[in-house]
């Protein structure tokens, strides 16, 4: 048998409410049942930790995608300010800007000349 930690059987016990039992069956009160219950927790914590690592796993996969729509939902935003900055400012410096469609090249070239970008 190889090494196990005993505190890591336990709190897996306590997890699984391994064999439902109780203090009164005597089988518990004899502690019959340790030889079996460390087999079924060799056969079993592997594969619990796979679990685990795979749902780990596929946690930071989630994020992963979440932080990449937050950060495309950001440069969205940040484009739709820029050009409504940009329609704002072309209008006041003289430039007919729609409020909606494309806006000018040369619209576009001043206001990048005139706030240095």
């Amino acid at each position: 048998m190889s090494d196990v930690d005993l505190e890591d059987v336990a709190s897996w016990c306590l997890r699984q409410k391994w064999l439902g039992m109780r203090e009164d069956n005597t089988q518990w009160q004899k502690r019959e049942f340790l030889p079996q219950l460390l087999e079924v927790y060799q056969q079993e914590r592997p594969k619990e930790l796979k679990r685990e690592a795979e749902n780990a796993a596929r946690r930071a996969e989630w994020d992963r995608i979440a932080a990449d729509s937050r950060k495309a939902a950001e440069r969205a935003a940040h484009q739709a300010w820029l050009m409504r900055d940009m329609r704002a400012w072309g209008r006041e410096n003289g430039y007919v800007v729609g409020t909606r469609g494309r806006i000018p090249r040369k619209v576009i070239g001043a206001y990048k000349e005139a706030k240095g970008i």
